[in-house]
């Protein structure tokens, strides 16, 4: 059953956001030169390994020289991710 609602009501919803919306996605993207992030096994939704997200993010944004040094923590609970240029 459908249910209308107001504008105001609409505005005050939750929403997922547009396009790329994965949170460790958005973490890598926003990430400047020298700075890292860590992201936990627990939280990793994707079935891709972040080396690949981090390949895949390197060839998008190419021309813009952007890479990244993705490892995995030594106690497996998840992996690091530094931007390097």
């Amino acid at each position: 059953m459908y249910k209308k609602i107001t504008s105001e009501e609409f505005d005050q919803l939750r929403i997922k956001g547009w396009g790329r919306s994965d949170p460790s996605y958005n973490a890598i993207i926003g990430l400047h030169i020298g700075e890292g992030v860590v992201i936990p096994k627990a939280g990793w939704r994707s079935n891709k390994s972040p080396s690949t997200k981090c390949r895949r993010i390197e060839k998008k944004w190419a021309s813009m020289n952007v890479k990244y040094k993705c490892v995995a923590l030594a106690d497996d609970s998840g992996w690091a991710v530094k931007r390097i240029s």
